[in-house]
């Protein structure tokens, strides 16, 4: 059997109401409440964090519009410092609990916070305590090292691996405000997120168990189509996506190809302006389908635990374009692509580029 660690890094609470919660591990800090751009006041959460702090005079100060972005991030710090924060708790998507992690690593870091982002390991390094609230389930952010950042005054950007919260809390109403596309999109990012840990993975207990978690957030998936208001087909996502971060899966990994999905997907981005979970979904299958003729045993075995596929590779990866489409998932753009388009965007992946070009140019519809 391979090496393999348990991180243990973050007590993750799965919560119903978070407000209890909130307050145990808030108590005796100051806080900086840390949000994007307004989302939390509609599902609730605002609401049940601020009034918690108020009613338990606990001093805290807001941060609204947060975002990857580093200016932002930067200026999240400076606030934070001129005004004796000692906590920070963030309640968002990927990129608020993103900038969180990195505004509460940053506190004590700001000065090479960049090289951070850019490699340098952050790991195990002093930062102020922080607890993460996930509002759009998927990302897995919440239980998870990694912390991305962009600068769009200089077009660069990058991930800071090593960075864990203290808490996450998961609850599973601050997701009903989701329409129904967004709440699809959910379970399936969360799908190939988990798909990438288990491909390849020798392990049988850690492979198995990832199988399960796909087959409960497909099905889960498929529960919301028609019941929205199920709580606990949100929670079995929210859930999946704090699982596909954490070292419970995938610890028998020999080979990262599965990886090569999260340098793939950025393609589309790129050129048809697609965001991450559209990209992420469209390309998944496709890339199977391009890996399987550099590793058939590991796909065809994913494809048949999985969905019960069983025929051959190029077929299972048609089946699963079929099947995220009567999901409501579009598959394909619109618009037209050049060989040259595609091999100017770096793309760090075993493929050749002419593989990488024939995956891009199959999502043309």
């Amino acid at each position: 059997m391979k090496d393999f660690i348990f991180r243990n890094d973050t007590k993750l609470f799965f919560r119903n109401d978070i407000r209890e919660t909130i307050l145990s591990v808030a108590e005796g800090h100051k806080i900086m409440f840390v949000y994007g751009s307004g989302s939390v006041k509609q599902n609730g959460c605002y609401s049940d964090i601020v009034q918690t702090l108020s009613e338990a005079c606990i001093p805290f100060m807001e941060y609204g519009n947060s975002s990857r972005e580093f200016a932002r991030i930067q200026e999240g710090i400076r606030l934070a410092k001129a005004n004796g924060v000692t906590m920070i708790i963030g309640a968002g998507g990927a990129s608020v609990m993103d900038s969180a992690k990195l505004m509460a690593f940053g506190f004590y870091h700001e000065s090479d916070l960049w090289e951070y982002v850019k490699g340098k390991q952050p790991y195990g390094l002093e930062r102020l305590p922080l607890a993460l609230i996930p509002t759009y389930p998927s990302s897995g952010s919440e239980n998870g090292l990694g912390a991305v950042s962009v600068d769009s005054r200089t077009g660069d950007f990058g991930t800071a691996y090593g960075i864990a919260a203290d808490y996450a809390i998961l609850c599973p109403r601050y997701s009903l405000t989701l329409n129904k596309e967004m709440t699809t999109y959910t379970g399936l990012v969360t799908l190939v997120q988990l798909s990438a840990c288990v491909l390849g993975d020798k392990n049988k207990m850690s492979y198995d168990a990832g199988i399960s978690y796909i087959k409960n957030v497909l099905e889960a998936t498929r529960t919301l189509q028609q019941h929205p208001d199920d709580l606990d087909a949100r929670g079995i996502i929210m859930m999946g996506a704090s699982l596909s971060t954490s070292s419970r899966i995938g610890i028998g990994k020999e080979e990262s190809f599965a990886y090569d999905i999260y340098e793939l997907e950025f393609l589309p981005e790129k050129l048809f302006g697609s965001p991450y979970r559209r990209s992420l979904t469209a390309v998944f299958p496709r890339f199977l389908c391009a890996m399987g003729k550099h590793h058939p045993k590991e796909v065809e075995k994913y494809y048949l635990d999985a969905f019960g596929f069983d025929s051959s590779i190029e077929d299972s990866s048609r089946k699963l374009i079929e099947l995220f489409s009567n999901l409501g998932i579009e598959m394909f753009y619109d618009g037209q692509i050049t060989r040259n388009q595609v091999d100017c965007i770096p793309c760090h992946t075993e493929l050749d580029r002419e593989e990488i070009f024939d995956i891009i140019n199959s999502l043309i519809q």
